[in-house]
């Protein structure tokens, strides 16, 4: 078995690097820079997940390549290394995730995108009195800790509630999640980061439990 090297911080070049790719997304770039990413932003990111996995769950590190086939845009690698627990997927129910990139660190958790079936579910429990009150309290709290209730929404009501529900503006979000957004800092690169991120991981349990619960 392969150990993972324990989290000692990210490495100060993935700022770097992602600036660069920024300018020069590109196969050539990639190739010619390929031991750098795997050493300086995969690894950290790896060890990361490991330090993290016996509270939070199984890691699912995201591929660097993006998907280019029904897009505009044809640059071929994100500007982010990216990592969910509790799932492997934008659609997952109750997750949370970590990114870094060229502007910091984020972390929260949730849902990004709800599912037809997830997302009924979620619109059901939100109106019903009491879980539907439950859900406004815990993101209440977390608004007031200073975290960002964010997810697509949609411009009117959802079919089959009125504009005066108590809860109309939860009854919008077609995804929802909460998190925090760390500008670069020397703190990156050192362990505290490890529990930064675990900080945020364990905030936002309310809102994960309550998507397991009532929308997965």
């Amino acid at each position: 078995m392969v150990r993972t090297p324990d989290f000692e911080g990210f490495h100060p070049d993935a700022l770097r690097f992602f600036r660069e790719l920024r300018e020069n997304n590109e196969r050539s770039f990639w190739l010619a820079n390929k031991a750098r990413y795997d050493e300086h932003v995969k690894a950290p990111m790896v060890a990361l997940g490991a330090a993290l996995e016996g509270a939070f769950g199984e890691p699912h590190l995201f591929r660097p390549y993006r998907d280019v086939r029904f897009s505009k845009d044809k640059r071929p690698y994100k500007l982010q290394v990216s990592m969910v627990f509790g799932g492997n997927g934008p659609m997952t129910v109750g997750s949370r995730y970590v990114q870094f990139d060229g502007g910091g660190l984020y972390a929260g958790g949730g849902a990004y995108m709800l599912a037809p079936e997830a997302l009924a579910r979620f619109r059901v429990a939100v109106a019903e009195g009491r879980s539907g009150t439950e859900l406004a309290e815990s993101l209440t709290e977390l608004e007031q800790a200073g975290y960002a209730i964010e997810g697509e929404t949609l411009q009117r009501p959802p079919r089959g509630f009125e504009a005066d529900h108590p809860r109309i503006r939860l009854l919008k979000h077609k995804g929802i999640y909460v998190g925090r957004s760390f500008e670069p800092a020397a703190w990156l690169y050192g362990p505290e980061a490890l529990d930064r991120v675990a900080r945020v991981f364990g905030d936002v349990e309310p809102l994960v439990a309550w998507l397991r619960r009532h929308a997965g």
